[in-house]
């Protein structure tokens, strides 16, 4: 087997790995957006962007500063070290969509991005939290994407959509391990 570089169409991170993965291991995007690293246009995120754009990016960067706070915010506690650590790594997910749409928008990370937010207080409360929190994200980026007019900005909130729907399926596993 020959090790591999592959970048994703969606974050711009790169992998190494014998295969693509079935998700970036940064976003979350699924596979298809996984591509040889030379047919990655460092340029595909400075894009014209029209008023409604913007106010659905600045949407998008509070909704994910949010929810990484939050995640962020599960992690801290002691009890339980599978969803202690399933949910941290999903803070690592959302913190790079903010940076995604940071970057799209043109503007700054948020400064409290890497701090615990509040949380409820108990697994059970959080993980319900949780669901309505990325059922949330993922029928508003629908909605972003249908009414985009930049197609960049129509393949990121679409991609960003369908793994905000796999957080929900996570949301169902990780009540197995309350």
């Amino acid at each position: 087997m020959e090790l591999k570089i592959y970048r994703c169409r969606i974050c711009g991170e790169t992998y190494l790995g014998y295969e693509a993965p079935e998700n970036c291991p940064f976003c979350g995007a699924h596979k298809e957006f996984l591509q040889a690293p030379e047919l990655y246009d460092r340029s595909i995120d400075s894009v014209a962007i029209t008023e409604v754009e913007r106010a659905d990016l600045e949407a998008s960067i509070e909704l994910e500063r949010s929810n990484t706070r939050f995640y962020l915010g599960m992690a801290q506690r002691r009890d339980n070290d599978t969803l202690r650590s399933t949910y941290k790594r999903l803070a690592k997910i959302e913190m790079e969509h903010c940076e995604l749409f940071c970057r799209l928008a043109g503007v700054s990370l948020p400064e409290d991005l890497s701090e615990p937010g509040e949380t409820t207080g108990s697994w059970a409360t959080d993980i319900e939290e949780s669901l309505r929190r990325e059922n949330r994200a993922s029928a508003l980026y629908a909605t972003f994407a249908e009414r985009a007019t930049n197609e960049r900005l129509k393949e990121v909130w679409a991609a960003v959509s369908a793994v905000e729907a796999d957080h929900i399926t996570l949301d169902e596993l990780a009540k197995q391990y309350l």
